[in-house]
């Protein structure tokens, strides 16, 4: 039986969300409402998943969990949240997952799943003597993460971290010439001094990768690199979403955890610390398939009937990053109707009828304002 620890400021939500594991078979060992007892709590029950609230007064659920994988107790950490923003740190000190506030069941369900199947992959790798797990992240700040550490590969300069990113995301082992990688990560500086801070760049990149013991080489090839890779290639989000996108696999009940963590990870920003030019053309090339998924997974939901709440994060989501498509507001004025009858929806048209016009000093297409006129029937 599945074991756990609940800590959230919040009484209502301790209560709801302890219930609602006794329901799915889970033995609650303990909760509370003071973000100081939660360490001692884990240290002391060794539970197999915390549920975490994120933000509590005066200790947040990011330092406490920094914390426990600082100790390196052997438990699972799923936070808890009101807001979306605060899933890209939460996967940044490697929590396994998040729970949005009001916390729905099938979400739930979902991280008690994650957890198991996290729990077992670590005891089957333990006996076995394991296979390493490397895995590179494109979206957000770039990471080299090795068998799910808490801090990533630390580069000894930037333009390490950017060579390698370029070099990921070239076809297999392909050879890149040098003056390719000059032009993309040197473009200003003359042919030598290019040429000299290339080559210490490699050699820095392979130092790290022997440090490692990482199975990975940027190998010189005739006038440029290839970077050669072992069975411990590492898994790409960006490669990961591509292949979603290309082969045309649609969201369903097998692949439904995988394809949302995947979206609310590729909702960050594809490699932000790089003002390379290179970087633009993958920008507009992933923001593409991102919101091709995007709206994959919300046309699933809304076949599915999913709970409103949860299907309009994602449609708001969606319309952050494209937020001139009525087609997603629209789908969003059909959910705020929904969970607060006309008048919410009246506001929401009204918030983006004003975006529009300070934006584009237009208005909104006759869709949205027939959709709102209809509501009123």
């Amino acid at each position: 039986m599945m074991r756990a620890v609940v800590v959230d400021d919040e009484l209502l939500v301790v209560e709801q969300i302890d219930r609602m594991l006794v329901n799915a078979g889970v033995k609650v060992l303990g909760c509370s409402v003071n973000p100081h007892e939660a360490l001692g709590m884990a240290k002391a029950l060794q539970p197999d998943v915390l549920f975490l609230d994120i933000e509590m007064p005066e200790l947040g659920g990011l330092e406490i969990a920094k914390q426990v994988y600082a100790d390196k107790l052997d438990m699972e950490v799923v936070f808890i949240t009101a807001y979306n923003q605060y899933a890209i740190d939460a996967f940044r000190v490697n929590a396994l997952d998040y729970l949005l506030k009001p916390v729905m069941e099938e979400d739930l369900m979902r991280s008690l799943e994650r957890v198991t199947q996290r729990r077992q992959h670590r005891k089957a790798a333990a006996g076995t003597g394991g296979q390493r797990v490397v895995i590179a992240e494109l979206f957000g700040k770039f990471a080299l993460r090795l068998d799910d550490g808490l801090e990533p590969v630390r580069w000894v300069t930037s333009k390490c971290a950017e060579l390698l990113a370029y070099m990921l995301l070239q076809p297999l082992e392909k050879e890149v010439s040098k003056w390719e990688l000059i032009e993309a990560l040197w473009p200003a500086q003359n042919p030598d001094k290019a040429g000299i801070n290339l080559r210490s760049t490699v050699s820095r990149i392979n130092k790290t990768f022997r440090d490692c013991r990482l199975e990975m080489t940027l190998t010189s090839v005739k006038n440029g690199y290839r970077l050669v890779m072992s069975d411990e290639a590492p898994a790409l989000d960006a490669m990961e979403l591509e292949s979603f996108v290309l082969e045309a696999i649609e969201p369903d009940s097998d692949n439904l955890t995988r394809v949302e963590q995947l979206v609310q990870r590729c909702s960050q920003p594809f490699l932000p610390e790089f003002d390379s030019a290179w970087c633009e053309p993958y920008r507009k090339q992933y923001r593409q398939y991102f919101l091709h998924l995007g709206k994959k997974l919300l046309l699933y939901y809304e076949s599915s009937e999913a709970e409103p709440f949860k299907i309009l994060r994602l449609a708001e989501l969606l319309a952050e990053h494209d937020p001139y498509d009525e087609s997603l507001r629209e789908s969003a004025m059909k959910l705020h109707y929904r969970i607060g009858g006309y008048q919410r929806a009246a506001a929401y048209y009204e918030v983006y009828a004003e975006f529009i016009r300070n934006e584009l000093g237009a208005s909104p297409g006759e869709t949205l304002p027939a959709l709102l006129q209809s509501l009123t029937d």
